[in-house]
């Protein structure tokens, strides 16, 4: 008889979590491990990215790392083509980084605007 976790194992499975050096994106890389995926940790500062990778292997599971900016299109570009060559087939996306700003609107400079749209919007685009 298959165990009702049975159904939930991810053991193969290559992972991309985007903005998973902290926060939410962590917490869900650290689920996606726990239940057998391979996690690929992303973020764009590397020491972080390696931080949460070694935490998540020394808990007995398997992590990668790929430190690009996921709002620069040829970066994105690069870095899944660099995860799919060294750890395999993307097979779970969780487009997770974001960021959000608060503030007046008649306040809400315009660069502060479109660095909310590229890393909201744009990075899942890419």
């Amino acid at each position: 008889m298959t165990k009702a976790l049975d159904l939930f194992k991810l053991d193969g499975r290559v992972a991309l979590i985007t903005g998973s050096s902290a926060g939410i994106g962590e917490g869900l890389a650290r689920g996606l491990a726990s239940a057998g995926a391979t996690v690929v940790i992303n973020g764009r500062t590397a020491d972080k990215v390696a931080t949460v990778a070694k935490s998540i292997r020394d808990a007995g599971h398997i992590a990668a790392e790929s430190v690009f900016d996921v709002t620069d299109a040829k970066a994105a570009a690069a870095g899944i083509t660099d995860v799919e060559a060294k750890v395999g087939p993307i097979a779970i996306l969780v487009n997770n980084a974001g960021i959000q700003r608060r503030g007046p609107l008649e306040d809400f400079p315009e660069e502060t605007w479109r660095e909310v749209l590229s890393t909201n919007l744009d990075s899942v685009f890419y």
